[in-house]
């Protein structure tokens, strides 16, 4: 997004009824900075807007994740709070006493609401200085007379016929995009990476929230950053992520109609066989694989050097060196035996 000063955005907060009264008046007298960019709360700096949905604000020191030395880290210009967590002066002052690092602090109705709209106001429709001058072609990259390139394009790469790379994608040295591959703004792509027919990368992730009883699609600006040395399948799909990117690390591989959602945090050298999926915010280890049409539910956390089985469905986290198979997926010794004795009661 481009850079805008905290006093227009709290401007378009005002305007919005987002804020009012005595929020209003406090947030007047916050010294104006810089607002360059968004994140998630856990990597929010300060130049950041964030925002926080949950209860969790209260002082409770025995949940974990949430005691006032974490709290005391969390860092950014703009954090959305509840208003419930901001009811009075005092409860306010509290609050900013337990976040001492944080610039600005805007209670609302609906923090998930006013982050949405924040980004459609000052980040959908920036140019970040996406456009004619941002497109760069290494001189010995070679584009088919087809293909669309906005972005940039580093030495070595081929462009096949009808892909569109555009403002905003970097591609690393010696990439391949076969033939209609799609790469959507704010992807960066790493060395010698390999896109078959079809690909699309950074496409709009599948989120919505309820708001006022009507849902609401949620937009995903953050974009993806793959590393070296992978491959990407015909018609495989990449998610952007909504406030920090969709990740997939080094030397990982996918086969045809491979679905990795927003969010996702993916390892190296992980392989996924065709039609296999991974849902939303679900981080991979480094090593793992998934057989054919295996699938993952969103926020599932599977470690390191994991076996997920051909048309298994993975609905809680697997721990480093399982094997898994069925649905819900279960250790595959355990799902053997299990279809074992549904085998003999069949038979009765």
């Amino acid at each position: 997004m481009k850079p805008v000063l905290f006093s227009a955005v709290l401007e378009w907060l005002r305007s919005e009824k987002f804020v009012d009264g005595p929020f209003s008046d406090a947030l007047a007298t916050v010294p104006d900075f810089q607002v360059t960019g968004f994140a998630p709360l856990s990597t929010a700096v300060a130049s950041d807007v964030s925002f926080w949905v949950g209860d969790n604000f209260k002082s409770d020191t025995n949940v974990p994740g949430f005691s006032d030395s974490v709290l005391a880290k969390v860092c950014a210009g703009v954090l959305f709070v509840p208003v419930a967590v901001a009811e009075s002066h005092e409860a306010m002052m509290t609050l900013k006493g337990r976040l001492p690092k944080v610039r600005a602090l805007v209670p609302v109705e609906n923090p998930h609401h006013a982050m949405v709209e924040f980004l459609k106001r000052f980040a959908a429709d920036s140019s970040d200085g996406v456009g004619e001058a941002a497109r760069s072609v290494a001189a010995s990259a070679v584009i088919h007379p087809t293909a669309v390139v906005e972005g940039s394009v580093g030495e070595g790469c081929h462009i096949g016929s009808n892909c569109v790379v555009m403002a905003g994608a970097k591609l690393g040295p010696n990439c391949v995009l076969e033939s209609s591959v799609t790469v959507y703004p704010h992807v960066e792509i790493g060395e010698d990476c390999i896109f078959q027919a079809g690909a699309v990368i950074g496409s709009r992730g599948f989120g919505f929230y309820e708001y006022k009883g009507e849902r609401h699609m949620i937009p995903h600006l953050a974009g993806v950053r793959i590393g070296d040395r992978c491959s990407f399948g015909a018609n495989t799909v990449v998610a952007a992520g909504f406030l920090a990117p969709t990740f997939i690390g080094n030397d990982s591989h996918f086969d045809s109609m491979v679905q990795i959602s927003h969010n996702c945090r993916v390892g190296n050298h992980v392989f996924m066989a065709s039609q296999s999926a991974l849902a939303g915010s679900v981080t991979v280890g480094d090593g793992s694989e998934f057989a054919g049409a295996a699938k993952v539910a969103d926020h599932i956390t599977i470690g390191k050097n994991v076996r997920v089985a051909a048309k298994a469905g993975v609905t809680r986290n697997i721990a480093d060196g399982k094997t898994v198979s069925g649905f819900p997926a279960l250790e595959i010794d355990l799902w053997r035996r299990c279809m074992v004795r549904l085998k003999q009661l069949g038979k009765k």
